[in-house]
């Protein structure tokens, strides 16, 4: 019988770290040397690591319309990786310095979709992509009234081009599991969601847990 799993601790110490370059995202050298996991020596590696930091990702559930709020923006990998160039995704954002998660989940989601949850409550963390990334999105469940919805949003100072939407909770999770959603925090959003999201929500709703916002 193998471990119980879960992710596991590893000794590591930084060696260096090279400004590679990198605008919008600083792209990083990085040489560390650490334990091997199957004992008994010490490796040293180089990784190129984009730097981006803690983000908030944002599910907006309207529990009267049982839908949850997407928007489409262009994004430049999912242009050059698929034929997809507007791909659904939820709201989401690098926290602002000295903001915390709860906080930027809220100013992200006013800025994504016009959208005030009237209460929000952490859900999962994920981590993007660990091998590429430093990135750790922690993820919320926002309740909202989906009628409000912007027609269009996003900061022009960010050249943002965002449009939302809301679509029913079955539809997405279908969408998913037919391969028709391809942005990672979206995806496992929904899974979370059809296991736990409605009951969330619910509890929620009826004993005003969650952060009100």
């Amino acid at each position: 019988m193998s471990e119980a799993p879960a992710d596991a601790a590893l000794a590591f110490r930084l060696i260096s770290t090279e400004r590679l370059g990198g605008a919008f995202r600083p792209l990083d050298k990085v040489t560390v040397a650490h334990d091997s996991l199957s004992g008994g020596r010490e490796l040293t590696v180089s990784r190129e690591v984009m730097r981006a930091g803690t983000a908030a990702v944002i599910i907006p559930y309207d529990p009267v319309r049982d839908a949850i709020v997407a928007i489409r923006q262009f994004r430049i990998g999912a242009a050059l990786a698929t034929p997809f160039a507007a791909p659904l995704e939820l709201p989401a954002g690098l926290l602002d310095e000295g903001e915390d998660a709860a906080t930027a989940a809220r100013r992200e989601l006013a800025e994504e979709t016009g959208l005030a949850a009237t209460a929000i409550e952490e859900a999962f963390a994920i981590l993007s992509s660990p091998g590429l990334c430093d990135e750790k999105a922690v993820v919320f469940l926002a309740l909202v009234d989906a009628s409000a919805l912007a027609g269009s949003a996003g900061l022009a100072a960010e050249n943002e081009d965002i449009v939302p939407a809301a679509f029913a909770v079955d539809a997405l999770v279908a969408a998913a599991d037919e391969g028709r959603i391809l942005n990672g925090f979206l995806f496992a959003s929904l899974q979370w969601f059809a296991r736990k999201g409605r009951e969330r929500a619910q509890a929620m709703r009826a004993h005003g847990h969650g952060e009100q916002a």
